[in-house]
């Protein structure tokens, strides 16, 4: 990353921007610093080693090289030419695949296939369905560590209990959509102490087994742990499967990624972690009652606490559905603290009702845990709920939270072809800006089946040479670039000079452990049942820290403390693939994200105050409300006191790329400090740009005397009204140009 920021330091600096505004090194040598400090005040402990796991050994303070890439050249496939599931089989099978369970081999054999066929008579609405008087009982969590919630199907609307320990706790309950008549129930067990519970549930006369959960308590330092999964999927299929006579939807391929998800399951339980929890799309399609059956119907369930959150493929509704009405997952989950935003009533194409829950949160030791529907699409629903369940949880525990977790299924930041998707760039846009405002340390993701750490990020924009950004030349024909220069593999607009904007800011610690980091750590998990994996497109991007696609079922062990988070990823075998920590210092903890504001932001200053707008009539629509997007960003940044220099050299870099853009000239002034005179970037001998040049020194003089905003003398940030005033002008004059 290093080498990155000098080659672009060296284009700014032939393009007119100061060395002195880019602090790379120095705030390298910061964080440094600061890391070395705090050594004392929190002791880096070695990461918990579980029974029946192993780890690659690396020197102190190496990190994992950023993927894969090197293991796989030898079968001479071009990552980036794998963009397609018929395409990816050049790669060769996924592990699983070569692995059929001999049950599901032996019923392929004994009906010739169609145990195994799509739209056959073991597939969609004829999959197996569990048709016990009492199905699909789940262990969630409540509000915190002392509660949970039992929740079961029943074929009866009767009276409804769960008898915890001797205690009986009433529930309640509504009619599901399930074409067996069954209904849901749910009831709340509050005041757990740490400990064994027995317990069993009824509805009228009808009684489930006895079962049993545990509480476990927290450890040393409030610790506790976590497993993390992606997207089970059960159901699921590509052409990789297809090749076995195992298409989606079928029961073949229902029996197997239960057989599969099982492994994972087996080996997560070996940490015995404080419960499990899910990215969502736990099922092909939610409708088909046989797959979510399939998927709850193991005691495991019944035996831990178990969380998940909503995925897309929570929202689909089989064709040859008899019912046309969804809320599965709705019937199937209990969530705590539900917020109205988030959540989605809607008609749907088949004459029925879709009916999503809305946004939740539970604390469990010192972390908060926000769970967000990123079916609604309306970020901004997203950012109230952040904002509101934050403020209620702190203040009824009295304190701040030494971690914040957002969870939700779309990840804005993974390597494979969803990070293409309009609405996933729209997601980056929106919801890195809403974390880092709500000191949101770590975002958990599923969706895009290729697992992915991304370095620390903030929200914003940057300017990043093509190849540096995404790891491939521009020569390479598999980004797909159009005639406008737009890459539709990567959904990126490359600039004449090779350049791309980012979305976001990333800042690489380069190492696999980090005290009071500033952004928010994104990860993106596999499919953990192995289920169905998709292609690489983008494992070099710019916001990559580890990236893994060897076509292995993966998951990872999360464990909290007050002062510490690590994440460590594993296969099914019980190798780590990956792990990551952060240390957090109390005073972080009470004060809030790591706040390191820019020093200097003259550079900004000088890019918005005194950009010389020359009205060029074939500008475009777009480009213009880019451009005037670039200038509002740059107002943002420069008048936000907390803003950080990597923030605030981004958005002088963006604004420069966005005026080349529609074809205006920047000037850049440069204060010379021993003549105390204004001289411009380049020599123009016209008698129009002389006059320009002696009206800029005197907007210049009425900006200086203005107050500043700064409480750094040394920054020289100009006044924001002075600002505000001569970009208004500048625009307008744009705008009526183009209106002429």
């Amino acid at each position: 990353m290093k080498k990155n920021n000098s080659r672009l330091l060296a284009l700014l600096l032939v393009a007119g921007i100061s060395s002195q505004l880019f602090g790379s090194d120095a705030l390298a040598a910061e964080d440094k610093n600061v890391d070395d400090k705090v050594a004392t005040e929190v002791e880096a402990s070695e990461v918990t080693t579980y029974s029946g796991f192993t780890n690659e050994v690396y020197e102190d303070g190496m990190d994992y090289p950023k993927n894969e890439a090197a293991g796989r050249e030898s079968d001479g496939t071009d990552k980036y030419n794998r963009a397609t599931e018929v395409e990816r089989e050049s790669y060769g099978e996924d592990k699983n695949v070569v692995d059929i369970d001999p049950e599901v081999k032996a019923k392929l054999e004994e009906t010739n296939g169609e145990y195994g066929k799509k739209n056959g008579k073991y597939s969609n609405n004829k999959l197996q369905e569990v048709l016990d008087p009492i199905k699909d009982i789940v262990i969630n969590p409540g509000s915190d560590q002392s509660e949970v919630a039992i929740t079961w199907f029943a074929n009866q609307d009767a009276v409804s209990a769960a008898v915890v320990d001797g205690k009986s706790y009433k529930a309640s309950g509504n009619l599901t959509d399930d074409d067996g008549g069954y209904w849901t129930y749910t009831a709340l067990i509050t005041g757990l102490e740490a400990g064994s519970h027995s317990y069993y549930v009824h509805t009228g006369d009808e009684v489930s087994q006895t079962y049993s959960f545990d509480v476990k308590p927290l450890g040393e330092d409030n610790e506790f742990t976590v497993a993390y999964f992606g997207d089970p999927q059960i159901g699921s299929g590509d052409s990789v499967w297809d090749k076995q006579g195992l298409n989606k939807n079928t029961q073949a391929k229902v029996d197997q990624d239960k057989v599969d998800f099982k492994k994972v399951l087996d080996r997560a339980e070996k940490a015995d972690p404080h419960f499990y929890l899910s990215m969502g799309d736990n099922v092909e399609i939610a409708t088909y009652e046989g797959e979510y059956d399939a998927f709850l119907n193991d005691e495991f369930y019944r035996n831990h606490i178990f969380v998940s959150i909503e995925g897309n493929h929570e929202t689909y509704i089989g064709e040859d559905e008899t019912n046309p009405n969804n809320k599965v997952f709705k019937d199937h989950f209990y969530l705590p603290n539900e917020s109205a935003d988030g959540r989605i009533v809607r008609g749907n194409n088949l004459g029925g009702v879709d009916e999503f829950p809305g946004d939740y949160w539970y604390s469990f030791g010192d972390t908060l845990f926000l769970n967000i529907n990123s079916n609604e699409e309306d970020n901004s629903k997203h950012e109230s709920f952040v904002e509101n369940a934050i403020k209620e949880a702190v203040e009824k525990r009295g304190s701040n939270y030494s971690f914040i977790v957002a969870s939700f299924h779309h990840s804005p930041y993974s390597t494979a072809t969803h990070s293409a998707d309009d609405d996933i760039i729209q997601r980056r846009k929106d919801l890195v800006r809403v974390f880092n405002n709500n000191n949101v340390d770590i975002v958990l993701n599923g969706h895009d089946h290729i697992y992915t750490r991304s370095k620390q990020l903030l929200a914003g924009e940057d300017v990043m040479a093509f190849e540096d950004a995404i790891g491939t030349s521009l020569d390479n024909p598999s980004i797909d670039l159009d005639e406008n220069n737009f890459s539709k593999t990567h959904g990126i607009k490359i600039n004449d000079n090779g350049e791309i904007i980012t979305d976001g800011i990333a800042l690489d610690y380069n190492k696999r452990e980090v005290t009071d980091p500033k952004g928010t750590v994104f990860l993106t998990m596999s499919t953990s049942a192995g289920s169905k994996y998709y292609n690489p497109i983008g494992e070099d991007n710019w916001y990559v820290a580890r990236s893994l696609d060897d076509r292995s079922q993966l998951f990872s062990i999360l464990t909290f403390s007050k002062h510490r988070f690590n994440i460590r990823t594993m296969d099914v075998d019980g190798n780590v693939v990956d792990d990551y920590t952060i240390n957090k210092t109390d005073e972080n903890i009470a004060n809030g994200r790591r706040i390191d504001p820019a020093k200097d932001k003259k550079a900004l200053v000088d890019a918005i105050d005194l950009m010389k707008l020359k009205a060029n009539d074939a500008v475009a629509a777009d480009k213009l409300a880019e451009y005037k997007q670039a200038l509002e960003t740059a107002q943002a940044v420069l008048a936000d006191e907390n803003a950080s220099q990597a923030e605030t050299d981004g958005a002088v870099r963006v604004l420069r790329f966005r005026a080349k853009e529609i074809g205006l000239d920047l000037y850049k002034v440069v204060e010379n400090t021993n003549k105390n005179t204004v001289v411009a970037e380049k020599s123009v001998a016209t008698k129009e740009v002389k006059e320009e040049k002696t009206e800029d020194k005197k907007e210049a003089k009425e900006v200086k005397d203005q107050p500043s905003k700064s409480s750094n003398p040394k920054t020289g940030v100009a006044g924001l009204t002075g600002v505000v005033a001569t970009l208004g002008a500048a625009l307008a004059g744009l705008f009526a140009s183009k209106r002429k």
